[in-house]
């Protein structure tokens, strides 16, 4: 019954996707803002993206630096089948025109003076794309995962709420007192964080965390354990059923990795504050492994990247009172002495085979805990053998 409602749910969500692609057919226009620009012999290469598509398209023009501009474009679309409408698809196009920046994005961008920090805290606070120097000096210190917007943000930003809510709930709540303080405020952060996600144009991995903090919500009000493996292959299910094709992506793959490895550590350490800071250790060790299979880029600076895990909740908070009240350039010179600390770098290449070896051994950590602490040996070995002197 159960498969034959999944099945019957996926045809349902095929079916809105082709009248949403036959209404794609129809629009002559299509605004989507530049995720990606490089050039590629005469022209340049565009990697666009709106709430419903993602594709490429060239111009020959002699265009200006457009990460994270929204443009306006004309696409020739006769070759777009259902298939390409799916995935990223190439289209050619003409008459491409700039639009304005949002009021947001204005005032982040009025803040400082180079463009690759506003760029920096556009996709810190709105989700939006890193220029390519940028990004891989933070793949070589190790902190990539915290200037895209995921499940770690929205946990500072339910973090923060609570702690400001708080105080103000319990003024109040002497005048309803059978009022569980917990679940009113959960229904309230998840309430602030959706019309977070309607602000950030619901990008995929936040959409993702959102999802899987709603049905950890949902599991504690039950009182059942949040920290079921049954609760992380709901999610996955549900994911797949409302994103689909976006379950493929890497950045989806990873995630669910990662939220596993908490899965395991919690499943052999209670939760407390110091295994909260020991977390961060623990999660740099084993998902090294798989961000050096996908991204190579190491230097030695990496290795203080759990203590920068560790202090970043503060600094996503001052941050983000900085830009709030207009200072957000204030510390962009530290900022950027310790991004030139990624200059220098090279690669660290982790093997399918060790990879395929390093995932077996991951699963039977679960019900093993010999090949718990095995997967964590095997990782730091492949750190140590990294490290140049």
């Amino acid at each position: 019954m159960r498969i034959l409602f999944l099945l019957l749910f996926f045809i349902f969500k095929i079916q809105i996707l082709f009248l949403f692609y036959l209404k794609f057919l129809d629009s002559k226009v299509i605004k989507a803002k530049v995720i990606n620009q490089y050039k590629k012999g005469n022209h340049f290469v565009l990697r666009l993206k709106n709430k419903e598509i993602e594709f490429y398209t060239t111009s020959y023009e002699n265009l200006k630096n457009l990460l994270n501009d929204e443009i306006e474009l004309t696409l020739i679309k006769k070759d777009v089948s259902f298939f390409d409408y799916l995935t990223p698809f190439y289209a050619p196009s003409y008459n491409l025109r700039l639009l304005p920046l949002n009021k947001v994005e204005t005032y982040i961008e009025a803040q400082h003076e180079s463009r690759k920090f506003s760029n920096l805290f556009r996709a810190l606070f709105l989700g939006e794309s890193i220029d390519y120097d940028t990004r891989i000096k933070l793949s070589a210190l190790g902190i990539s995962h915290l200037f895209a917007l995921s499940g770690l943000h929205l946990g500072f930003i339910s973090g923060t709420l609570f702690f400001l809510l708080l105080p103000i709930y319990t003024f109040f709540h002497r005048f309803f007192p059978y009022r569980n303080r917990y679940v009113d405020l959960g229904i309230l952060i998840l309430g602030i964080e959706f019309f977070y996600l309607y602000f950030t144009s619901f990008p995929p991995s936040l959409i993702r965390a959102f999802l899987m903090e709603a049905v950890l919500f949902g599991i504690a009000f039950f009182l059942m354990d949040v920290f079921s493996m049954k609760v992380l292959v709901f999610t996955i299910g549900i994911a797949f059923l409302i994103f689909t094709f976006s379950v493929f992506k890497l950045g989806f793959l990873l995630s669910i990795v990662g939220v596993y490895y908490i899965y395991l550590f919690f499943r052999y350490f209670k939760f407390s504050f110091i295994n909260g800071v020991l977390l961060s250790f623990y999660m740099f060790i084993v998902m090294f492994v798989w961000s050096h299979y996908f991204f190579g880029e190491f230097n030695n600076y990496q290795l203080l990247s759990p203590l920068i895990n560790l202090i970043f909740p503060i600094f996503y908070v001052v941050e983000g009172f900085l830009h709030l009240i207009g200072y957000g350039g204030v510390l962009d010179g530290v900022i950027k002495w310790y991004l030139n600390l990624g200059e220098k770098y090279y690669h660290v290449n982790v093997s399918f085979c060790f990879l395929v070896v390093f995932s077996v051994l991951s699963l039977l950590a679960y019900r093993k805990k010999w090949a718990f602490y095995g997967i964590n040996l095997l990782a730091v070995i492949i750190i140590l053998g990294s490290i140049k002197i």
